[in-house]
């Protein structure tokens, strides 16, 4: 139906609305500490026809107890329809559940599928971290839909459906931390999601992350993920290999 195509767009405009309006009635000072973080990587999979390149920038600002986060992804491939691929935003603040420090984030997720299909998403995450160990868990809710302008384009009639809703999608990631010096560190973690795509449940992927800290403003980093097709899953989608090195850069 023409009506359902509207529904994510109406969603993310109520969604962002919102975590502006949080955000200029929550704070009257400006941000406390600005970073950029921006990354290029390269790898394979099973829909890429080939080797893709991807590069992201993504900004986050602290203001009181609160970060916010914005940034987008830009991917070249042979496959690829779009080459601006993603956009998200995020909103995390620290609470304590029983003298635990427990990090909570919402976060919004566009993508551009084609020109004319798009994922949304909407989710919440809750981070714990000791020294070795960490976990984060989660939900979100997903939608598939052709755009309007596809829906007028290809003058669908009122009896498909041109959106799809995935109700509810658990996410998580459980990470093994070790240090090796004060300036370097590793990490590695299975997980069904990554900065910019959200696997189903039964799609895990092995994340490794070793970091070296330059000094107090300037962080480099690579990263290595693996996924597999996934338990009960078709081999359809982002399963394959990739490695991506990046910077971290606090500019006050």
């Amino acid at each position: 139906m023409r009506k359902k195509a509207h529904i994510d767009s109406t969603l993310t405009k109520n969604f962002l609305i919102g975590i502006l309006f949080f955000f200029l009635n929550g704070q009257n000072s400006a941000f406390s500490q600005i970073s950029v973080n921006s990354y290029a990587e390269v790898g394979s999979n099973a829909v890429s026809q080939g080797v893709f390149g991807n590069f992201s920038a993504q900004v986050s600002g602290q203001f009181g107890s609160f970060n916010a986060t914005t940034g987008g992804l830009l991917s070249i491939s042979k496959a690829g329809e779009n080459i601006f691929s993603a956009y998200s935003l995020a909103l995390s603040n620290d609470i304590q559940i029983h003298k635990h420090n427990i990090n909570v984030k919402g976060f919004y997720l566009w993508k551009p599928i084609s020109a004319d299909f798009r994922e949304t998403n909407f989710g919440l995450l809750a981070q714990f971290r000791a020294s070795h160990f960490g976990f984060i868990v989660g939900v979100n809710t997903r939608f598939y839909s052709f755009s309007q302008a596809a829906v007028l384009k290809y003058g669908f009639p009122d009896s498909i459906h041109t959106s799809f809703w995935e109700p509810v999608n658990a996410m998580y990631k459980f990470s093994y931390y070790q240090q090796f010096s004060p300036k370097l560190n590793f990490e590695a973690s299975i997980t069904n999601y990554d900065r910019y795509f959200i696997q189903q449940e039964t799609n895990p992927m092995i994340l490794t992350n070793l970091t070296y800290n330059y000094n107090s403003n300037l962080q480099f980093y690579s990263e290595l993920g693996y996924m597999q097709a996934g338990l009960l899953n078709m081999h359809v989608n982002y399963f394959g290999l990739y490695l991506r090195g990046g910077v971290i850069w606090r500019l006050n």
